[in-house]
C-alpha cells in the first residue's frame, strides 16, 4: 500500500512536499520523477519484494508508473506476460501493472483482480492514464482547472499546491445528510474523486481528460443469473475461499480483524483451517450495549488463533489524533475504534483482512429488512406509528428502538431509494435548511434517485456510493494512518456480482439478514455466532456529548461557527433539547462537532463557496 501523487508541470519542491503530505502512506521509501510535462511522486508501503527493486516511480521504455494497491493474481498475469516475452527483475506486482499496460493498454485493468489507484504517464503520446478499482477500495483524488491538472491519494496532498479553496455546497449538503462527502463530490470546487470502476485520460499537449467506466456491476449480474442457482451457491463458497486465501500473500506478516460478526468470523475460519498461528485483533468498549469483545474472543478460541483486545474510552488525545487524520470533514464516528484498532494491529503485522463488504453484499444492513417491511406494512398504519415514536424517550443505547422507528415512520411515503436514503441520513431536508440556511440544497438535487423497487436497486447504491465513500474510506484513512494494508476479500469482483444476483431469499429469509453467508458460516462457526444480533461497529457518541470537554467547545463557543456557514443558533437548540434529553441529537451534534473542529484545524483557506 502506497501514497502516490504527481501533476502537469515541473516542480521538484510541490512533489515533495505531495509526498511528505502522504508519508503515513508508505514509510519505507519515496520517489520523485520529472521531467519537461509531469512531475510524479511516490511513497512506498513495502509488501512484495522488500528490496530496492521495487522502488516507484518505476519506469518501462517510455512509460512510468505510480501504483497504490495490490493486485492479487499477479503471478498468472506475470507468467502470461513472461510467455509474451517479457522479462521481470522484482517479485512485485507493480512490475506486473507496468507491463500489462505496456501489453494491453487501458484495458490491461479488466484483468486485476485486486484494489488500486494508479497513474501511468506516457511519454511517447504525452498522456496521463489514471484509474481506480472496481470498488473504489483505494481513493484517488484530482484537481483540474482547465489549465493545471494534479492527483493525489488524499485530498492534503492535493492542498500543498495552494489551490483555490472555496467550499462546495453540494459537497457540504451531502455531508450533512449522509455524514460523508460523496458521489461525485469533494469538499472544495473543482477538486473531484475518480468513482470506482473508472479511468481518466489526461491529455498533456491539449489539456483535456476523458473519464469512462470500465466495469459495470449491473451487467455482470445480469449474465451471472444465466448460471443455474445451484450451480451459482456452489461457486460462492467456492470463491469465496479462494478469495480469502489470494489476499494472504505478502513478504510481511497478515494478520485478520475479528469483530466477532460472521463476516470477520467467517474470513478468520477460512484463514485458519489452513494457517496455524494466525493473528487477529479487536477492539471493545464498557459499555455493554456497543461491545462485541466477548463475541470476539469465543470465536478466536474456537478457531483457535492468537488474539489480541484492547478497549475504546473517551480520550479527547485519541479523538484529536483521529479527526487530524482525516482529509476532510467525515461524520462516521466508527472511524474512531478502526483508528484505534489498526493502530494495535500495525504493531505486530503489517497487512490485515477484513470483512468489509459483506453487508453490502450479503444484505445485512437493517435498513434492507426496513426496506422489505415497508413494502408489506399499511401506509395508514406506518403513519399512525409516527406520533408513537416521538413520545419515547430518546436513549444513549446504540440503536435503540426509538430511534429506529421513528427513521422508519419519518421516512416511509418516500420512493423506495430516497427512503433508504434518508433512513441511512441524519439532517432531513427541513432541519438541513434551517442549519444551512442560503447554502442549503435539497436532496433530490445533491443525491437523485432513478425510481426502483427492488432490494437488489438498493444494494446497488450502497455498493456504488456508500461503501467506497463511507465504509472503505474510513477503512483506508485509519488503516493508512498507520502504515497497515487492510484487504477485504468479500469485494473480489468475480464473487459481487454472483451474490447479487441471487434471488432474495438467498439474502433475506424469516426476518434473518445475509441467510447465504451465514448457512456458509454454519458449516466453520458455532450457532451463537452465526445467528447472534447484528451490532455493528460504533462508538456512544450521545454520552461524549454531554461529557467531553473538546465537543462541547466547538459546539458552544461562537468562535468555531465563524465560517459563517451553520447556524449557531439551530446548534444550540438542538444540543439544548439533546442534554435535557428531550431527544437524541447525538448524530446530527457530531456531524457539526466535526465540521467545527476540522475547519478549525484544517483550515479552509479559501473561505466559503
Amino acid at each position: 500500500m502506497c501514497g502516490i501523487a504527481g501533476f502537469n508541470w515541473p516542480d521538484r519542491g510541490l512533489i515533495e512536499a505531495m509526498n511528505r503530505a502522504q508519508r503515513h502512506r508508505g514509510p519505507d521509501d519515496e520517489g520523485v520523477y520529472l521531467d519537461d510535462a509531469v512531475s510524479l511522486g511516490h511513497r512506498r508501503l513495502s509488501i512484495l519484494d522488500l528490496s530496492d527493486k521495487g522502488h516507484q516511480p518505476m519506469a518501462f521504455e517510455d512509460l512510468v508508473l505510480v501504483y497504490n494497491g495490490e493486485i492479487y493474481n499477479y503471478r498468472p498475469l506475470r507468467t502470461e506476460l513472461e510467455a509474451k516475452g517479457y522479462r521481470f527483475v522484482s517479485g512485485t506486482d507493480t512490475e506486473v501493472v507496468l507491463y500489462a499496460y505496456h501489453a494491453w493498454g487501458a484495458s490491461s485493468v479488466e484483468r486485476f483482480n485486486g484494489m488500486w489507484a494508479l497513474a501511468i504517464y506516457d511519454r511517447r503520446d504525452q498522456s496521463l492514464f489514471l484509474s481506480r478499482d472496481r470498488f473504489g477500495i483505494k481513493p484517488l483524488y484530482y484537481y483540474f482547472d482547465g489549465k493545471r491538472f494534479l492527483f493525489a491519494s488524499e485530498l492534503k496532498a492535493l492542498r500543498q499546491a495552494k489551490l483555490p479553496e472555496r467550499i462546495d455546497p453540494a459537497g457540504m449538503n451531502f455531508y450533512f445528510y449522509q455524514k460523508y462527502i460523496g458521489r461525485q463530490y469533494a469538499l472544495f470546487e473543482d477538486f473531484h474523486k475518480l468513482s470506482p470502476g473508472e479511468n481518466l485520460r489526461f491529455d498533456l499537449a491539449g489539456r483535456r481528460l476523458r473519464r469512462s467506466s470500465y466495469y459495470d456491476l449491473a451487467a455482470q449480474t445480469a449474465a451471472a443469473t444465466e448460471r443455474p442457482t445451484p450451480e451459482r451457491l456452489a461457486a460462492v463458497e467456492e470463491l469465496l475461499a479462494d478469495a480469502v486465501e489470494q489476499r494472504l500473500v505478502a513478504d510481511v506478516p497478515v494478520g485478520g480483524f475479528l469483530s466477532g460478526g460472521v463476516d470477520s468470523s467467517l474470513i478468520s475460519a477460512l484463514i485458519a483451517r489452513r494457517h496455524a498461528d494466525f493473528q487477529t485483533f479487536s477492539v471493545g468498549f464498557t459499555d455493554d450495549s456497543y461491545d462485541e469483545s466477548g463475541y470476539a474472543r469465543r470465536v478466536a478460541a474456537h478457531l483457535g488463533t492468537d488474539h489480541y483486545l484492547e478497549y475504546l474510552t473517551m480520550d479527547e488525545s485519541l479523538l484529536e489524533r483521529v479527526l487530524g487524520c482525516l482529509d476532510e470533514p467525515f461524520g462516521d464516528a466508527s472511524v474512531l475504534p478502526t483508528y484505534l484498532l489498526a493502530e494495535m494491529t500495525r504493531r505486530r503485522v503489517t497487512v490485515a483482512l477484513s470483512g468489509d463488504g459483506g453487508d453490502e453484499v450479503f444484505a445485512g444492513y437493517d435498513t434492507y429488512q426496513a426496506y422489505r417491511l415497508a413494502r408489506l406494512l399499511p401506509a395508514g398504519l406506518v403513519r399512525a406509528a409516527g406520533p408513537l415514536a416521538r413520545l419515547l424517550g430518546p436513549s444513549d443505547r446504540k440503536l435503540s428502538w426509538r430511534f429506529k422507528l421513528q427513521k422508519f415512520t419519518d421516512g416511509y411515503a418516500a420512493d423506495p431509494l430516497r427512503r433508504h436514503l434518508d433512513w441511512m441520513g441524519t439532517f432531513t431536508d427541513p432541519s438541513r435548511r434551517r442549519l444551512l440556511g442560503q447554502n442549503f440544497l435539497p436532496a433530490d438535487r445533491i443525491a437523485p434517485v432513478t425510481p426502483a423497487d427492488s432490494l437488489s436497486a438498493v444494494q446497488d447504491n450502497d455498493l456504488a456510493y456508500y461503501l467506497p465513500e463511507d465504509i472503505l474510506k474510513k477503512v483506508d484513512a485509519a488503516s493508512m494512518a498507520h502504515s497497515l494494508e487492510v484487504r477485504v476479500p468479500l469485494l473480489d469482483y468475480r464473487l459481487v456480482p454472483l451474490v447479487l444476483s441471487l434471488p432474495d431469499r438467498y439474502k433475506i429469509r424469516c426476518r434473518r439478514s445475509k441467510w447465504l453467508l451465514k448457512r456458509i458460516a454454519a458449516r466453520y462457526l458455532p450457532g451463537e455466532i452465526v445467528h447472534r444480533k447484528k451490532r455493528g461497529f460504533t462508538v456512544p457518541i450521545g454520552r461524549w456529548i454531554r461529557q467531553g470537554e473538546l465537543i462541547r467547545e466547538y459546539l458552544t463557543q461562537r468562535r468555531n461557527f465563524d465560517h459563517g456557514l451553520l447556524d449557531f443558533d439551530y446548534a444550540q437548540g438542538l444540543l439544548a433539547d439533546h442534554d435535557r434529553r428531550r431527544r437524541d441529537n447525538a448524530r446530527p451534534l457530531w456531524l457539526i462537532f466535526v465540521w467545527n473542529y476540522w475547519w478549525r484545524r484544517a483550515g479552509a483557506v479559501g473561505g466559503q463557496g
